[in-house]
């Protein structure tokens, strides 16, 4: 008897330790209790207090305008370019048997950046009646007549796309990137505090940076390629170089860098704006006094337009569409920015992100807001027209020369700085250290370039300019060559590259031991 009895109680402790979460997880038709007829699914890498946001007050507007409220459906399984890839994946399969009219059973992709949404709406490439045929995984968005010069009345932030052409994505938010540091900590460990990107390259910050990996994350990948576009290709992978050298690790999530910082798991990190400015303030004392700080480095980030696109197929395309027009409006974007309980504002929580509307930014809805002081129109700077995006490239010499050999890298960087500047081992080491594979070095085919390049790449009028563009384009153009030609190129240059920065970080340790 005693054993049935326990038993039962073993059973009934299963049921509540499995059931009680159901129970109490919040309904997924935006704060309606209730199953609803209609229901919108959406892949995001987005948090749960934007999903919250904006299911909600998305069935707020529905029921004032007369209609019912509907289910939201969140999918998400990793950073931005694991979602993209997954999509693609399936969409492919589906592109192959002629049946991508039904969709990979989600209605829009939401959220990431231009290059992972300019990937989708490519799509892929299929053989139907033996032609090769491009398919792209998204559809056109239908705005209201009027709509689109009314929210982008300019179709760029400092030379950044605010929407696709054809409208097969447009811009919800904007995104900068920056630094996320703790404050208590970086005053214990008598550390400079940080601002600009080239600080967390400081010695001193060794394992103290907290980085994600641009193979899983789309926000960080750009907000290296800001970084290479900003510092140039060769300078920047050298200042890039001694951030992951300090790197305490690399997540695959990119929302895991602030909250670690704010613990004090890190003394710094780089991050996506909206995820800064909002653990800064989660992790605020009562009085305001701040334990984290944010910043955007000045003249070397980058604002971005953050997307949504309809995939092809959407099992409800009409309410998609609507979602799209809704995000668009004034009172949406109001949501962004605004505090709890203000007007417009959010139910829950204080989003911190900035809306893509030029005429959200009025002195009367920055009374609401939480960052009254951002002005993204006012201070972005353009990159360079002649300077290359780097963003396809960023991920696979991230991880041969960092991610995948971390423990070489480290140990490498000790040994260079625990040389005193005066020895003559030290010229040899930084060598090897900053040293880059040949294919990955630009080469400028006019001696003045060396110096001189930024000046040309960034003025029409420099007499060196069209041969300073021409070299960057040859440069990317020629690894978009090789694997569009044989993709499995990209794999043996990737493990070629890891095992030339391996054998040059060894070589350092060794040069540290060496009777030189």
């Amino acid at each position: 008897m005693k054993d049935h009895m326990a038993k039962i109680i073993i059973v009934v402790l299963l049921v509540i330790v499995v059931g009680l979460p159901v129970l109490l997880r919040p309904s997924d038709s935006g704060g309606h209790v209730g199953h609803a007829d209609e229901k919108l699914i959406l892949i995001s890498p987005h948090n749960e207090q934007i999903r919250h946001e904006f299911s909600t007050a998305f069935n707020r507007w529905r029921v004032d305008q007369g209609m019912e409220p509907i289910a939201f459906d969140w999918r998400s399984g990793g950073g931005t370019s694991d979602l993209r890839k997954q999509v693609l994946s399936q969409f492919e399969q589906l592109a192959k048997d002629g049946r991508e009219s039904s969709g990979v059973g989600a209605d829009l992709f939401f959220g990431g950046g231009e290059y992972e949404h300019n990937k989708l709406a490519k799509g892929v490439r299929t053989t139907r009646d033996g032609e090769q045929v491009q398919i792209s995984a998204t559809v056109p968005i239908e705005l209201p007549p009027g709509l689109l010069e009314e929210a982008f009345p300019q179709p760029d932030i400092g030379g950044e796309k605010l929407y696709h052409p054809d409208l097969y994505w447009v811009g919800a938010a904007l995104s900068s990137f920056g630094i996320v540091y703790n404050l208590d900590l970086v005053e214990l460990l008598d550390l400079p505090e940080p601002t600009t990107w080239t600080d967390l390259g400081d010695p001193r910050y060794q394992r103290q940076v907290a980085l994600s990996d641009p193979g899983k994350s789309g926000s960080i990948a750009a907000t290296y390629n800001t970084i290479l576009r900003r510092l140039g290709w060769n300078e920047g992978w050298h200042e890039l170089r001694k951030v992951y050298a300090n790197a305490r690790y690399f997540t695959a999530s990119s929302s895991k860098v602030p909250v670690d910082v704010s613990q004090g798991e890190a003394a710094a990190g780089m991050c996506i704006d909206f995820y800064g400015r909002f653990q800064a303030g989660a992790v605020a004392d009562p009085d305001g006094t701040q334990r984290v700080g944010y910043i955007d480095p000045p003249g070397v980030t980058s604002t971005t337009a953050d997307p949504i696109s309809i995939l092809r197929g959407a099992p409800s395309p009409e309410l998609a569409n609507q979602f799209v027009v809704w995000l668009l409006g004034p009172e949406a974007q109001q949501l962004w920015q605004r505090e709890v309980g203000t007007p417009e504002g959010p139910e829950l929580f204080a989003l911190r992100r900035q809306p893509i509307r030029r005429d959200a930014f009025t002195a009367e809805n920055r009374s609401y807001w939480a960052d009254p002081q951002i002005d993204p129109f006012g201070e972005a700077t353009a990159i360079p027209r002649a300077m290359p995006n780097f963003f396809s490239l960023i991920a696979s010499v991230t991880h041969a020369m960092a991610i995948d050999i971390h423990d070489d890298l480290v140990e490498a960087w000790a040994a260079l700085n625990a040389i005193p500047s005066d020895d003559p081992r030290r010229a040899e080491m930084e060598t090897l250290f900053f040293a880059m594979p040949e294919d990955l070095t630009v080469e400028w085919p006019d001696s003045a370039l060396q110096t001189s390049w930024p000046e040309a790449v960034a003025s029409p009028e420099h007499p060196l300019h069209e041969t300073a563009a021409r070299a960057l384009d040859e440069f990317m153009d020629g690894f978009s060559q090789r694997y569009r030609e044989d993709p499995d190129l990209a794999i043996a240059d990737r493990l070629r590259w890891t095992l030339f920065f391996r054998d040059n970080y060894r070589e350092i340790v060794a040069l540290e031991h060496s009777n030189y």
